[in-house]
């Protein structure tokens, strides 16, 4: 439960961190810390369960924060959190190369859901130009890393030993 809750605190800090930054960098430059610690724990918490609830609940701060669709980053999140879970199983997520890759896809995604979520509720706009969207990419490519690092080292000092690693399932010969 205190992990849950310092993570959470995590995430709200990082949501005011990043409004308070985007006064000063242009949105394109700055990282979103948001999806990043979605993904940092699909990569680094156990509780599938948990960690739905909790992507959740950060989209929903973000959904406050950002004045958007209420509910549109909840739904982004759970569905990133979803998306990341699914392929650190069946990925090699391990190293610095694999996890910014995997973010950068994952913010173009992002931004498609939010272009197909405003476009669905009858919101104008489309896809952002690439001028916007590519460096936004590569700021969370070069975050992500560093920010699933962090996550990983916060939950091993808030007690959860095996942070980052996944439990591998031995089964016995079948003769």
């Amino acid at each position: 439960m205190k992990r849950a809750f310092a993570l959470f605190a995590a995430g709200v800090l990082a949501a005011m961190l990043q409004g308070a930054a985007a006064s000063f960098i242009p949105a394109r430059f700055l990282p979103d810390l948001g999806l990043l610690l979605v993904i940092a724990l699909a990569l680094s918490w156990r509780s599938t369960v948990g960690g739905l609830a909790l992507a959740g609940a950060l989209g929903y701060v973000a959904d406050l924060f950002s004045g958007s669709l209420f509910g549109q980053h909840a739904l982004l999140r759970v569905l990133s959190y979803s998306v990341a879970r699914l392929a650190s199983r069946h990925l090699s997520l391990r190293g610095p190369l694999p996890r910014a890759a995997f973010a950068a896809l994952l913010t173009v995604a992002n931004a498609g859901g939010t272009v197909a979520l405003t476009a669905f509720f009858g919101g104008s706009g489309g896809w952002p130009p690439l001028s916007s969207l590519l460096p936004h990419a590569l700021v969370n490519a070069l975050v992500a890393p560093l920010v699933v690092e962090v996550t990983e080292r916060l939950l091993n000092l808030l007690g959860d030993e095996d942070a980052g690693r996944r439990l591998l399932r031995l089964e016995p010969r079948k003769l």
